[in-house]
């Protein structure tokens, strides 16, 4: 994979105080690239905002940087024309480095969610073992099939 590292640049997070427990919160996520700028003929620095937005319930954001490697140098030299002329990186890069934030991210997010005490950004099951009778089929609705 071209885009590499994750290294967080700066954190701000809230939990508003007044607002009441909601029985179903709109979770947003949203990648911006903040700056781009060239570290060798082969790599660029790719710094983004994630930001996940609980609405009135609170916000986490990460401003980070991600390394982006190509042996190609045309295609970093491109990359970085383009962001100086548009504050746009060609769809293969742009794509790249969004998805490689929103892995690496939504990590970090998920920890400080709990420590204010805020939803996961995401859905999380955990796996569960069933004891019992051999036969018996668990009562629960939520169990998905068992893979082997």
């Amino acid at each position: 994979m071209p885009a590499k590292g994750f290294q967080i640049i700066g954190i701000e997070a809230k939990r508003h105080r007044k607002s009441a427990p909601q029985k179903q919160v709109r979770i947003d996520h949203n990648t911006n690239i903040t700056s781009v700028r060239k570290k060798t003929k082969t790599d660029l620095a790719v710094e983004m905002r994630y930001t996940v937005s609980y609405g009135i319930l609170g916000i986490v954001q990460l401003d980070c940087e991600i390394a982006y490697h190509d042996e190609n140098k045309d295609e970093i030299t491109k990359a970085e024309l383009k962001w100086e002329k548009e504050h746009k990186l060609p769809d293969n890069i742009a794509e790249n480095v969004h998805n490689r934030v929103l892995a690496q991210g939504s990590f970090e997010v998920l920890n400080i969610a709990k420590k204010l005490n805020l939803p996961p950004p995401f859905k999380i099951e955990i796996p569960q073992i069933k004891i019992g009778k051999k036969g018996e089929m668990p009562s629960s609705k939520n169990n998905s099939p068992e893979i082997a």
